[in-house]
């Protein structure tokens, strides 16, 4: 029989050649074949929320075509986490696997016995209770350190981590003199508001053969820790820590109000709270990237802000755009003969597809209570021990399967008894009048018709293109296609006067 080989330990500091030596011996002692892709030997925490190794090794055993044994030293080797027996019973279930546990002298597979299972589960329940043991202990120390101020990462750059004494785990943070001057350097600078980033790094490089990339210089520029404000991440927390600062807390401040001014730079500060109608919602179908907006003489164009490459992208005014919107909001506007024949056709569709009956409700909450009569009964009958467990588990699983599918039914048939017709009749009279809602609209207005009726909106460079959202691609063009929905493109207005040529 194929094996798969799994060694585990939980730090650093331990080793898994001892666990592997014993797997190996089992293996070769009961005849288990096993290649090396088969050996899975790592470490991984023991309360860690994700296992990504312990996955592998799931997907694995998933992968094989024959039922495989699966050989640990322990059940606390393989389970850390009693949710993460799921998995494992899932593939017991599946006759997919064999369990050898080979120092607990225990084999668990689909059809063994109560007492080899609770021998199981009770492994399982006591490395749960050794992972929260240690996260206990994990979280005992967080409290200690932040209450006493101590640091509970890596030192930031101008200061290094020092061990006092190994044994009684004593350690401490050191401020490194040239580090530090650097450091302040940084922030003396940048608050002349003369240095970019690049600036800084070239700055630093030849005045203390010192070499920091811009992104390097950019948390430098932001940790609380050299203003005596320690940050642990993983659990989001900030305290005052006891070691050296190294930058005063008004410079400090002052850095960061320079760094958010920059971030809003003048080409979107300049234009911040404009009424631009079409803001956000055209993008340049040669290079993907948002058109932006932008005033000139009093009147608003567009244009791609070509962050991915120069392509000779060119003005365009919001007033061609807007005619091309309005032609596509024309495409969608019915009649009133038009617009009650679509909403019968809407409600028609919709009963065909989801059977839309108080008839079917009724059929289906009956048939759900009598699926639960049947799973009572069959329970009564396990604990009676007229029927096996495994027929049990068969027929249980059969009758869950068959909720599962009703619940799915009623969910969707009383989702849209409650929902279709109001919603209907509010698709029916926005396209009724859709045209002129647009033209009337107000910049916010007309952003949230386009929302609603289109996406994927592109320019590229001379038409607009867009897709229908449902089910207003039903209503485009309906008088003239029998095939409805698809891509649409207009043609524009005039061309408007290139960059650096607009007028009036």
């Amino acid at each position: 029989m194929k094996a798969i080989l799994l060694a585990r330990v939980s730090t650093d500091e331990q080793e898994t050649d001892g666990q592997l030596l014993k797997l190996k011996d089992y293996a070769e002692k009961v005849n288990f074949t096993y290649s090396e892709q088969d050996v899975f030997d790592f470490h991984e925490s023991a309360y860690k929320t994700q296992r990504e190794k312990f996955d592998a090794v799931i997907k694995h055993v998933e992968s094989q075509k024959e039922k495989v044994a699966l050989v640990v030293d322990k059940v606390d080797r393989l389970l850390r986490n009693f949710m993460h027996i799921v998995p494992i019973q899932r593939l017991l279930d599946d006759d997919k696997v064999v369990l050898h546990f080979s120092s607990e002298n225990l084999i668990i597979d689909k059809n063994s016995y109560a007492t080899e299972k609770f021998k199981f589960n009770l492994g399982a329940l006591l490395a749960q209770y050794y992972s929260d043991a240690i996260s206990d202990n994990v979280k005992r120390k967080i409290d200690v350190k932040v209450k006493s101020g101590e640091i509970l990462t890596k030192a930031p750059f101008g200061y290094k981590n020092i061990t006092i004494d190994a044994d009684k785990g004593i350690k401490t943070v050191k401020v490194v003199p040239i580090e530090a001057i650097v450091v302040a350097k940084l922030y003396e600078l940048y608050a002349t508001q003369t240095y970019s980033m690049s600036q800084l790094s070239a700055k630093i490089l030849e005045d203390y053969n010192i070499k920091l990339g811009k992104s390097m210089i950019g948390r430098i520029l932001g940790d609380k820790f050299y203003i005596g404000i320690a940050t642990y991440k993983k659990k989001n927390l900030e305290y005052p820590h006891i070691y050296e600062t190294i930058v005063s807390e008004h410079l400090f401040n002052q850095v960061q109000d320079i760094k958010e001014g920059r971030t809003k730079w003048d080409g979107k500060e300049k234009y911040r709270g404009k009424e631009f109608h079409y803001r956000t919602l055209i993008k340049c179908s040669v290079c993907g990237y948002t058109l932006s907006p932008e005033e000139q003489r009093g009147k608003n164009y567009y244009r791609c802000t070509q962050y991915g490459g120069k392509h000779g992208a060119q003005y365009v005014s919001e007033e061609i755009l807007k005619n091309q919107f309005a032609k596509a909001f024309k495409n969608i506007q019915l009649d009133k003969n038009t617009a009650e024949k679509v909403l019968k056709d809407l409600r028609d569709l919709n009963e065909t597809s989801y059977g839309i009956s108080k008839d079917l409700i009724k059929h289906l909450v009956s048939e759900r209570e009598a699926i639960n009569n049947r799973m009572l009964k069959l329970l009564d009958d396990k604990y009676d021990e007229s029927i096996t467990n495994e027929l049990y588990e068969k027929k249980n699983k059969q009758y869950q399967s068959q909720l599962d599918e009703i619940e799915r039914k009623l969910t969707n048939v009383q989702k849209v008894d409650r929902a279709f017709y109001v919603t209907a009749n509010l698709i029916v009279e926005l396209a009724k009048h859709s045209a002129e809602l647009f033209k009337r609209s107000e910049p916010h207005e007309a952003q949230l018709l386009i929302k609603t009726v289109l996406q994927n909106v592109t320019w590229d460079g001379k038409k607009l293109h867009y897709d229908y959202l449902e089910p207003f691609n039903l209503l485009a063009n309906l008088e003239d296609s029998t095939v409805w929905g698809g891509r649409w493109d207009l043609n524009p207005q005039p061309p408007v006067p290139q960059t650096g040529a607009l007028t009036n």
